[in-house]
């Protein structure tokens, strides 16, 4: 896959996930989330289970995710 396609698809998932995150909230909070194609293909409670999870996955396509509902603050 050529790294224009790659990119591509990186940043449809990438929107994607902006896009919907209110929704995304409402249904996953406090939750992993793989993201392909633009969509929500599993969801786990655990950082171990979704990572468990993208080994059935082409890395290349996905996008993995915490949503959460509750502000972070970042510190650099």
């Amino acid at each position: 896959m050529e790294k224009a396609e790659l990119f591509r698809i990186s940043r449809g998932n990438a929107e994607w996930l902006k896009e919907n995150y209110a929704s995304l909230k409402r249904e996953y909070d406090n939750r992993w989330v793989i993201i392909q194609d633009r969509k929500v293909v599993k969801s786990a409670s655990t950082f171990d289970e979704i990572m468990k999870a993208v080994k059935g996955h082409n890395l290349n396509r996905i996008l993995v995710e915490y949503i959460q509902s509750e502000p972070v603050a970042l510190f650099f």
